[in-house]
């Protein structure tokens, strides 16, 4: 849960620090009125003009209509029904309450996921009363949900090669989608520490769970996690770098929303604490409180925007995007750490495929022979008696012909 920065605050911020967004509108996910902490009303606001706030969306508590993004059809109420075996927890109050949006401003779209869904669903902010829009040929969540919150999705931001990340609580699925109405799902697996992070890992339970992510303009994630902790994502590598915790805050202050507002300025608030938002340099770390005075505060679950950290001039561009690789694999977990492993596929010719694992030396010690007719996930059981160690995947079509290779690691 967390807060939105008042509107007029946040406008004189702005002016006094010389770092306006050359995008002039931004988003946030507030409750239905003041003080709400129901996380359903999608707003827009305008830098220039305080009082233009506009109500975007609210969804319907029910028969609530949502499109699909390939047909334009309209899908029924279960549409987003849960497919993992186990169920979600989420201290929601609701199904509809969203947590982590993202603006991808090349087409005008605000791309969401509710915190209980495993959809990727986007708002059409073309026209004057948008629609929401899902994803169905892949599911943004497509893995069992760990216990408690740990796999809800906190965070997504726009990054500056034009793709959007999501991130679960516990940091295990990094998630990379594109912008077309297919979708182009890669869950990219877990975040890896850098060998300098020592006892600050991103894997620490709770406390680098929550908060949110903006990125840079040059390609760099960042992480603010609930704690104070904030690490920097290289979304090719996956590794997160531990930066530093953001001084001059008080100890039960917690990050729940973060917002580039241009240069190295970021707008940070809470959730639980509504005494004050901070200015945080993401150069120092040094948080500079801002006072709210007497103004009441809104209530919000995220912030949006087309702002890159460390360029004013440089926009997230989507045309990266819109296609990734002619087939998309995804393989999770990778590392294996239960000797068997999943492996999405996506964007195959219908027909006979083998998927062969062996040794890097190249022996053989698994084929397996599938018809794909769609999108589907595999599930693969490893031989008994497979030792730790790198081994290499190949799809192959029904001529022999390679059509994927990646590495898998087994763990234990």
């Amino acid at each position: 849960m967390k807060k939105f920065l008042p509107i007029t605050i946040l406008l004189f911020i702005l002016t006094a620090a010389n770092c306006y967004s050359q995008s002039k509108k931004f988003f946030a996910v507030t409750g239905e009125q003041y003080g709400s902490v129901n996380w359903i009303a999608f707003r827009q606001f305008d830098l220039d003009d305080a009082a233009k706030i506009k109500t975007l969306y609210v969804p319907a508590e029910t028969n609530e209509v949502v499109y699909d993004a390939l047909t334009a059809s309209p899908l029924n109420n279960s549409a987003d029904a849960v497919k993992n075996t186990n169920p979600q927890a989420c201290g929601c109050l609701n199904s509809r309450m969203v947590a982590a949006i993202a603006y991808d401003e090349a087409d005008n779209r605000l791309y969401y996921s509710t915190m209980l869904g495993n959809q990727l669903r986007y708002l059409d902010l073309n026209d004057d009363k948008p629609k929401s829009y899902a994803v169905t040929t892949q599911l943004l969540k497509n893995f069992p949900n760990q216990p408690g919150e740990a796999s809800n999705i906190t965070r997504m931001c726009f990054a500056a090669n034009g793709f959007g990340y999501a991130l679960t609580n516990d940091n295990q699925h990094l998630i990379q989608f594109s912008t077309q109405k297919h979708g182009d799902i890669k869950d990219l697996g877990n975040l890896i520490d850098a060998k300098s992070n020592g006892e600050n890992s991103v894997k620490t339970q709770i406390k680098s769970w929550g908060g949110d992510m903006i990125a840079d303009a040059n390609g760099s994630l960042y992480l603010f996690a609930m704690q104070k902790g904030v690490f920097k994502i290289n979304p090719v590598t996956k590794v997160a770098t531990y930066l530093g915790n953001i001084k001059s805050m008080p100890d039960g202050y917690t990050i729940n929303a973060s917002m580039a507002i241009g240069g190295a300025n970021v707008i940070v608030a809470s959730s639980t604490n509504t005494s004050a938002y901070y200015r945080v340099d993401l150069n120092t770390l040094q948080a500079t409180v801002l006072s709210t005075g007497n103004t009441k505060v809104y209530n919000v679950s995220d912030f949006a925007n087309a702002t890159l950290a460390f360029d004013d001039n440089k926009k997230v561009s989507s045309v990266s995007a819109k296609t990734l690789d002619a087939v998309a694999v995804n393989i999770y977990p990778n590392p294996v750490t239960a000797h068997n492993f999943y492996v999405q596929l996506s964007n195959f010719t219908k027909g006979k495929y083998t998927i062969e694992i062996s040794q890097l030396q190249g022996k053989k010690i698994l084929q397996h022979e599938i018809n794909i007719s769609g999108v589907q996930t595999e599930k693969i059981n490893l031989p008994k008696g497979v030792s730790a160690g790198a081994y290499l995947i190949k799809i192959m079509n029904e001529k022999g012909e390679g059509v994927y290779a990646d590495k898998v690691i087994v763990a234990n």
